[in-house]
């Protein structure tokens, strides 16, 4: 009997802990500055955020990753900063290895909407489609050690035909359309078929390097060729305006911007406790137990991506 009631008392005092350990988490995050209409009167500098794979919507990923960034929230906060009379600049804080093709050219669009000054901070990483959202700021400011560039578009699927065949399993295709199961994983692709993929990236790959070169105002295509450039080699080929970090980024807003005396403030989305317990108890068990299996099996389509 006393036995029972230890295990029991050892299963409260872990769950009080446990409850302890996740609110102190949720004060740290909600502590964090948000974009609040009650600040003060001064010049503000507005600091977005870009961190993540980008998407067209806002990804879970698991507890110890951002997911992915959605572009509607990132274009919704460059609105609202916008639209403030007393935001003087903004400053786009990018860590992003680029994303989905059309989430990148939103943002990118949004960017070169503002009427106020626009300056990228590239911190780690402003490749490809980040790339692309910072190419259209008035101003680039990067780490010597940063990753960026890396103009292309890359278009893939795992596929499964040889598996297939070494276990003896027939792919039955059942279609009207010539072209319906292109790319589908559980075929080879055919010539015609390759052929006809590569001009489908070749578009975009055309669209995404001309409006980099536009932005930039001038011509990049020699280096619209997927490779990646770090920061030092960006500023002498002209992919970035200068080498630094936020110092360098503030400095940049406050002489577009024809400022002195500033507040920064961040734009995010603000984390509520339920959100917190609720990716905690939904992604975590998940999470442990995820591995190589999952990532070829949540990747069975054909995939565009900057």
């Amino acid at each position: 009997m006393k036995k029972k009631r230890s295990g029991r008392w050892t299963i409260l005092y872990t769950v009080i802990i446990a409850m302890i350990f996740l609110f102190g988490i949720a004060f740290i995050i909600l502590k964090s500055p948000i974009y609040d209409e009650k600040f003060s009167d001064k010049n503000k500098i507005a600091v977005i955020p870009i961190r993540g794979t980008i998407a067209s919507e806002n990804g879970d990923g698991n507890f110890f990753s951002g997911g992915t960034i959605g572009s509607m929230s990132i274009v919704e906060f460059i609105e609202q900063a916008s639209k403030d009379k007393n935001v003087k600049g903004i400053i786009l804080n990018i860590n992003s290895p680029g994303g989905t093709v059309v989430a990148s050219k939103d943002i990118a669009q949004a960017v070169k909407g503002v009427d106020k000054p626009v300056v990228a901070l590239i911190r780690e990483v402003g490749a490809s489609g980040a790339y692309w959202v910072a190419s259209a700021a008035d101003y680039i400011v990067a780490d010597p050690l940063s990753v960026t560039g890396s103009i292309g578009v890359i278009g893939s699927y795992l596929e499964f035909s040889e598996l297939f065949s070494k276990y003896g399993v027939k792919y039955q295709d059942i279609k009207t359309g010539e072209y319906k199961d292109l790319a589908s994983p559980f075929k080879s692709l055919s010539d015609s078929e390759k052929k006809l993929l590569i001009g489908k990236l070749d578009i975009i790959h055309d669209y995404f390097a001309e409006d980099v070169s536009r932005n930039r105002g001038k011509d990049l295509s020699k280096y619209a060729n997927g490779l990646f450039y770090l920061g030092t080699e960006a500023k002498d080929i002209g992919l970035v305006d200068e080498l630094g970090g936020k110092d360098e980024a503030i400095a940049a807003v406050k002489r577009l911007a024809g400022i002195e005396e500033y507040e920064l403030v961040l734009y995010q989305k603000q984390v509520t406790i339920f959100d917190l317990l609720n990716k905690l108890t939904h992604n975590f068990g998940f999470s442990i137990g995820e591995g190589f299996g999952s990532q070829v099996l949540a990747k069975d389509d054909f995939e565009i991506k900057l």
